[in-house]
């Protein structure tokens, strides 16, 4: 039964083709009718009398002459509407008529020369007079309408019925045109319906049958795709809610280790540590803090919870001192050097030459260049996230710790700068490395891109410029990465001053 069924929906079903070539025969059956339809309107207005024919004036000329041969001066009567014509005596002097000035010598002229063609597809006809002048009648062959009044106001009927046939021909056009795309549309009334519903990942819907072969084949496919999709979104689903789990399940099992760190770092911060020590227990501890706060925007983003910050305003000597911190603590794990060049103020020099000094009791030579205050530096508030900051600033630290060279380390610098009539807080980090390469530079800031990709031991995945591009540009501010003038890599982190 669904068999027959099927069989018989496929005969009743048209192709494109058949529609287009339907489309074309009826346009062409229409035109032949309206041609058809307007010369026989023609024909019953002329045998009804509305219409005078082509040969109207000749025949009643011919009909007429002995009258006009008899009339004399005055042969009005007998001349057919639409004919001009005037009176000359043997020797061509004008008597009468209705000629212009202009046409009486030329009519003469073709009288003499026995020549019966006039301009514009007029024609003379010459009836000598039983008085011995002669009738000289101008007419045309063209068809003319009964009514004097409509032959001044309409163009003639030749014309009219031209513009006629012109006028049902594209009435005709747009017609079967707008008939046959709305039954196109009709059709695929439903197919657009069906793609939004998928564009939307609504795959609750059922597909039907449509008259016309190609689209029914399009409605399989989709249908086809419909189901593919689901088992598709399904499956991602499944596996999505598994990696949920897992990252959850992993956030929670870091907090054992991380805590046990945590722990024993407090408790060597009680105990009396050498300079060197305390100074790494403390780092330790800031870093565990930081670990935390990580796991906690993991927690977040994994239960849908907004993790917005709310930025506040902070003074440029308190983040120049933080973002000299970040350095180095990243160079302390690095195990390599750092020269810092920064503009500060006066009286922070030397607790920064201080923790310069400090450092170099681990091994690392820190050399430190403070510069005298200047009032942009010492008067300049930033109102930003100063954790997305530090977040950018790590990124950009910790991509140019892994391409330095070990012995050189890194060079910071920190200092105001303007761009495009605006003041910024510049941080940059160079690098003592290869640096980039022309499609470092024009592709680095992309996330996933990791430069050269036959160094298949890398660990990371290529997005530490490209989040801190993003951190940067969150909080008003921008990235800039090239090479520097001698050797290696420089990126500057722009952050916007108030």
């Amino acid at each position: 039964m669904g068999d027959r069924i099927s069989v018989e929906i496929k005969k009743k079903q048209k192709t494109l083709s058949g529609l287009f070539l339907k489309f074309a025969v009826l346009f062409c059956v229409n035109t032949v009718l309206i041609v058809a339809g307007n010369i026989l309107l023609a024909f019953i207005c002329a045998y009804a009398g509305w219409i005078l024919p082509a040969n109207y004036a000749e025949n009643q000329l011919t009909e007429y002459t002995v009258e006009i041969q008899r009339a004399g001066s005055s042969p009005e009567q007998w001349i057919p509407p639409g004919c001009s014509y005037g009176i000359y005596d043997e020797q061509g002097n004008w008597i009468s008529g209705n000629f212009t000035e202009e046409e009486r010598e030329p009519a003469w002229a073709k009288y003499k020369n026995e020549n019966m063609y006039a301009s514009a597809g007029n024609y003379y006809r010459f009836i000598p007079q039983e008085n011995g002048n002669i009738c000289i009648v101008r007419y045309d062959l063209y068809m003319r309408y009964s009514w004097d009044v409509l032959n001044r106001i309409l163009p003639g009927p030749e014309l009219l019925f031209f513009i006629l046939d012109g006028v049902l021909f594209v009435i005709n056009a747009v017609f079967l045109s707008r008939y046959f795309a709305g039954k196109v549309n009709r059709e695929l009334g439903e197919l657009r319906e069906i793609t939004e519903k998928i564009g939307s990942n609504d795959l609750e819907f059922e597909t039907h049958p449509s008259d016309i072969k190609e689209i029914d084949a399009v409605m399989s496919s989709l249908s086809h795709m419909k189901e593919t999709l689901r088992e598709s979104l399904t499956a991602q689903w499944d596996m999505e809610q598994q990696k949920q789990e897992q990252l959850a399940s992993l956030a929670h099992d870091i907090k054992t280790p991380l805590t046990i760190i945590k722990g024993n770092a407090e408790l060597l911060a009680e105990e009396e540590l050498s300079l060197e020590n305390k100074e790494c227990t403390e780092y330790i501890l800031s870093n565990v803090s930081d670990i935390e706060q990580y796991l906690e925007h993991i927690r977040q983003v994994l239960y849908g919870i907004s993790m917005e910050y709310e930025a506040g305003k902070i003074s440029c000597v308190r983040l120049c001192g933080m973002l000299r911190q970040a350095a180095v603590q990243v160079a302390a794990a690095e195990k390599i050097p750092v020269i810092f060049d920064i503009e500060i103020p006066e009286e922070k020099a030397a607790g920064k030459s201080e923790e310069a000094e400090k450092f170099r009791g681990t091994g690392m030579e820190v050399p430190y260049r403070g510069r005298p205050s200047t009032s942009e530096m010492s008067g300049g508030e930033i109102s930003c996230v100063p954790e997305s900051i530090l977040r950018a600033w790590k990124n950009v630290l910790s991509n140019g710790a892994e391409r330095t060279d070990k012995e050189s380390g890194l060079e910071v610098r920190i200092r105001m700068c303007g761009r495009d009539g605006r003041k910024y807080l510049e941080a940059a980090v160079r690098d003592h490395g290869p640096g980039f390469s022309q499609k470092d530079l024009e592709y680095a800031a992309r996330e996933f891109y990791s430069g050269d990709s036959s160094r298949h031991d890398r660990k990371h995945q290529g997005l530490g410029l490209a989040i801190a591009k993003r951190f940067l540009e969150e909080q008003g501010g921008r990235l800039e990465f090239g090479n520097h003038k001698e050797q290696g890599a420089e990126v500057k982190c722009l952050i916007r001053v108030n």
